[in-house]
């Protein structure tokens, strides 16, 4: 016999009103999860409770709405009905009985609160669980310390109940209502809209910091998403959030402040935020320019117009309005007209570097999608053209966000289909310093589909539909 397993015997010899349950957890191994330690907890309670005890037990976590496995992988806690009443069940590793902690969800949110709280060891050498006293909701918020750092209620060994008889017996007298439960404060649901919401899960989605997502949102805001089964199960099964481009052209301000608070923002937002702007939007250079050529002059800009038009391919031509003068109408009349996709995008840069507050550019929006990798920030910037048959043409453009000028090795651009085929993909080289990466195509009012960007194992998805 182990010293670890008389110790064991020596405990329960002391504290005969506990409960010792044997179980194997032997395939647990030395560091095991939380969710392994609640999924190997709830079996083998739920199975002592009902058979040696007799009790009316059922599984909950907290609610049957709300997502088990998931939440499992982020709190530590289960919770049993007993004869109708909520135990919180609080696996740990730590052998010492001088107190143990409960994280704040399981007392400050209205869904996830329990009328009574069990503390349960597990001794991996003994292969046993101990169960070694309770404390009510009420006595847990006059008695414990709220690490607010931690998020978590310190609750002192000495303030237990160490008789789990007498616990079984309140419930069935609670559930009677022969006593009333013992609880404190009962905490309000949380309330955010849905855009909020939306927002909150997005950002714990693409954090990259290694924290819990526990410690990633203030606890109210944090709480009011795994407190609403609508909201926890949009972040436990997330889908990317459908950015519909046609409503891009309804000057409308609530889809502009949606898109805003998604994090699709004006191209000036992002790039205007630093002194250093990239020569192809128009920086590190004297006048504005694209690609080498000048743009800084009204002569200049007429030139540059016109041998776009003259660079054509015969078979693809579009001819040069007579009855049009301006710069600007004659580049978005070629935009519209050209069936060469290289050259509309490239008279789009042209009407983006003249006129930088043209209506045009609220089609064209940036997202930082938060990917940090070697000092390396990214955006993906989405434009969209309507053209004359009712189609769409799209640009879907990966840049560096910030001092950094050229993107780092190895940033990936895909296209996908709503049914999941990659439709094509670029990649930024090591062999030569790209500004930015890109991929463009035409689209109908119907076509749904997504663009991923990743590099190495990060990887950020946008769902889009016309």
């Amino acid at each position: 016999m182990s010293i670890f397993q008389q110790q064991t015997q020596f405990l329960s010899k002391i504290y005969p009103e506990h409960i010792w349950i044997d179980v194997d957890l032997s395939n647990l191994g030395e560091s095991p999860d939380c969710m392994k330690l609640n999924r190997v907890c709830i079996s083998a309670i739920v199975k002592y409770l009902t058979e040696s005890l007799d009790l009316d037990v059922e599984s909950i976590f907290p609610s049957a709405e709300l997502e088990r496995a998931f939440v499992s992988t982020i709190v530590n806690g289960f919770v049993l009905l007993v004869s109708g009443v909520k135990v919180a069940f609080i696996p740990s590793l730590d052998l010492d009985l001088a107190g143990f902690e409960v994280q704040q969800e399981w007392v400050d949110l209205s869904r996830w609160m329990a009328d009574y709280y069990v503390p349960v060891r597990i001794d991996l050498e003994s292969n046993c669980l101990h169960l070694w006293g309770f404390i009510s909701h009420q006595s847990l918020q006059q008695r414990s310390h709220l690490d607010r750092h931690v998020r978590s209620y310190e609750i002192e060994g000495v303030d237990l109940i160490g008789d789990l008889d007498s616990l079984w017996t309140t419930c069935h007298l609670v559930a009677n209502e022969i006593v009333p439960p013992e609880r404190g404060k009962i905490p309000s649901e949380i309330q955010i809209s849905p855009l909020e919401a939306i927002t909150l899960i997005d950002r714990l989605h693409q954090d990259r910091s290694g924290f819990s997502p526990r410690h990633i949102l203030p606890f109210e805001k944090w709480g009011a998403i795994i407190d609403s089964p609508e909201y926890l199960t949009m972040y436990a099964h997330p889908k990317p959030g459908i950015i519909q481009i046609s409503n891009w052209f309804q000057q409308v301000t609530d889809l502009a402040n949606d898109l805003v608070d998604r994090g699709w923002v004006k191209m000036s937002e992002v790039f205007d935020k630093s002194q250093l702007k990239p020569s192809y939007l128009g920086g590190y250079m004297a006048a504005p320019a694209v690609k080498g050529i000048s743009l800084g002059s009204d002569l200049e800009i007429h030139r540059a117009v016109r041998n776009l038009y003259s660079s054509q391919n015969t078979a693809k031509k579009v001819d040069l309005p007579a009855d049009i003068d301006s710069p600007l109408l004659l580049l978005i009349y070629l935009m519209q007209h050209t069936t060469d996709e290289y050259l509309r995008w490239q008279a789009a840069e042209y009407l983006w570097t003249i006129s930088p507050e043209n209506d045009l550019n609220w089609h064209r929006r940036i997202k930082d999608l938060g990917l940090v990798i070697q000092g390396h920030k990214l955006g993906l910037m989405v434009a969209a053209i309507p053209l004359i048959d009712g189609t769409y043409a799209i640009l879907n453009r990966v840049y560096p966000i910030g001092t950094e000028p050229y993107l780092p090795p190895n940033v990936r651009l895909n296209l996908f289909a709503e049914d999941g085929d990659c439709i094509c993909e670029v990649e930024s080289r090591s062999t030569v310093m790209d500004n930015y990466i890109q991929l463009y195509f035409t689209a109908s009012s119907s076509d749904r589909f997504n663009i991923q960007v990743s590099m190495n194992e990060d990887t950020i998805v946008e769902a889009f539909a016309i």
